[in-house]
């Protein structure tokens, strides 16, 4: 399948840097041997540098990743780094959820978190079971406060329950600022416990997930507010992070989607869609008549990549959801857009280099 183009502004002259070394064996190494050695080499790496609370060579690294490939080797190793290893340790971890949110006017949605609620919920299933024991903060956390604690916070706290207990103090305890109209928010219920819980992080709910979903529901509605709630498994802070902040994007996009589309198909008999790299990191999603005598005002939904980010996935989960729209008229454009460029119409698009790839694989 033609992928768009990766647009991200990587680094173009190789940096020196013993983590971006290993992170490069992991991803390109065709022995599996080599790829666990170099795993656990980038693993005791960050480890000494996170004891030693000197981690300047981990940002560096993080910061120069020469792919995406590569970042998502080094934020594993920083992940599995962060992890409890002895039984004396603490194991942090976010149940994320999604928030799509609608209001006449603006609101600030309290974010107390239903612990009692969540545990009772979580007690129903034998694989979540583990979290019933844990601490749980008092207050949901935001994602950009969540996004705010480095590695060497996360490294501190996990090495008794005394720390755990000054970064949970440290935590910002703040509420929701829910803007007027539609829009779609991730939050976290954070907690620690002892390394059994282990267990317990999944990468799926399973049929657990309705069921969170209207503990969600009920702990959050307000009146005045419409809600939809989207609860994610539990996982470490780092890849909790990493998938409430993909799902937030991707459920933004679906919003943007049916409205966009809702709106062409007022005006005119078939929709018409464009999708681009544009340079800089975006992918921009565009949504118009296929005609052009029932042209619109564009309608551009921008995504712009996080390091970890798999355009594949995106792109494909896109093309899901036209599928389930009945959208036919699609546009892939083969060459990235320069950064200042508007997308193309469809009409316009029609004529640059590009194919429909739920039909033709190009053309």
């Amino acid at each position: 399948m033609f992928t768009l183009p990766d647009t991200r502004p990587y680094p173009t002259d190789p940096v020196k840097n013993s983590l971006l070394t290993y992170a490069s064996q992991i991803v390109h190494s065709t022995s599996a041997a080599q790829r666990k050695l170099s795993t656990e080499s980038l693993q005791a790496e960050i480890y000494m540098m996170l004891q030693q609370n000197h981690y300047l060579g981990l940002s560096v690294a993080m910061s120069m990743a020469p792919d995406a490939d590569s970042y998502r080797a080094l934020l594993n190793g920083l992940d599995d780094t962060l992890q409890a290893k002895t039984d004396d340790e603490i194991q942090w971890f976010a149940l994320p959820v999604v928030l799509v949110a609608g209001c006449n006017q603006p609101q600030t949605l309290p974010l107390d978190a239903p612990a009692l609620e969540l545990c009772a919920c979580l007690a129903d299933y034998p694989h979540l079971r583990g979290l019933v024991q844990a601490t749980w903060l008092p207050k949901l956390v935001r994602s950009a406060d969540l996004a705010a604690v480095n590695a060497g916070q996360w490294f501190a706290a996990k090495q008794n329950e005394a720390a755990a207990q000054a970064l949970a103090a440290k935590l910002p305890q703040a509420d929701l600022d829910i803007p007027q109209g539609q829009s779609v928010h991730v939050v976290f219920a954070l907690g620690y416990s002892n390394k059994n819980i282990q267990t317990a992080l999944t990468p799926n709910l399973r049929e657990a997930a309705l069921p969170l979903m209207q503990v969600w529901q009920t702990a959050l509605t307000r009146p005045g507010l419409t809600l939809f709630t989207n609860p994610l498994a539990p996982a470490t802070p780092l890849a909790a992070l990493t998938d409430g902040s993909h799902m937030r994007l991707r459920m933004a996009m679906d919003v943007f989607a049916a409205n966009a589309l809702r709106a062409v198909r007022l005006q005119s008999p078939r929709a018409g869609v464009v999708m681009a790299a544009q340079q800089g990191g975006k992918i921009l999603f565009g949504f118009n008549a296929t005609d052009s005598a029932f042209e619109l005002a564009d309608q551009v939904f921008a995504w712009p990549l996080s390091p970890a980010d798999r355009v594949a996935t995106i792109q494909q989960n896109f093309l899901d959801l036209m599928a389930e729209c009945q959208v036919e008229n699609i546009r892939l454009l083969h060459d990235a857009l320069p950064e200042e460029a508007e997308l193309p119409t469809y009409a316009q698009a029609l004529k640059l280099p590009g194919h429909n790839p739920l039909f033709a694989e190009q053309s």
